[in-house]
């Protein structure tokens, strides 16, 4: 019997590289979502290291117009942060989207390898039963021919 082979393996390869694409793309995304998270960590610090040196100054007689110019600055500050949180709301959208793709893609490779384990077994059934077959077949014709030989005749000596 020829080696077992699986019709969709070309569908097969395509959903795996399809997988691993998605994979790729949703660890690229969850990087994003950490690169934005990282710039919220440092923006934070930036804001609680102005709101300290504004403290200090404040009790060093700050003069008005220093004050409007960190007031200014630190809302600046804080409109980015705004633009930063809604940045990692559309990074964490994007990553939820990437995970959900994985997760089908994975299992439409999970389908179709459990179709093609499913056709192998039936493959090694047929085998093994095609093997049982011969050996049967040949344990029949041994019995056969030694049953033969001992009932032949015995030759006559002339």
């Amino acid at each position: 019997m020829k080696a077992f082979r699986f019709s969709l393996q070309a569908i097969l390869t395509l959903r795996e590289e399809r997988e691993q694409e998605a994979q790729r793309h949703y660890a690229r995304q969850l990087r994003a979502v950490e690169a934005v998270l990282a710039q919220l960590a440092t923006l934070s610090r930036q804001l609680l290291a102005l709101g300290a040196e504004r403290q200090t100054r404040l009790q060093s007689a700050l003069p008005a117009d220093e004050l409007a110019r960190f007031d200014h600055y630190r809302a600046r500050l804080e409109e980015r942060r705004v633009r930063l949180v809604q940045d990692l709301a559309l990074a964490q959208r994007a990553a939820d989207q990437a995970q959900a793709a994985v997760l089908k893609a994975t299992q439409d490779r999970q389908a179709l390898e459990k179709h093609r384990q499913k056709l192998h077994r039936a493959y090694d059934y047929a085998l093994a039963r095609d093997e049982q077959k011969l050996l049967d077949d040949l344990a029949g014709r041994t019995s056969t021919l030694a049953g033969a030989w001992r009932q032949a005749p015995e030759p006559s000596v002339l």
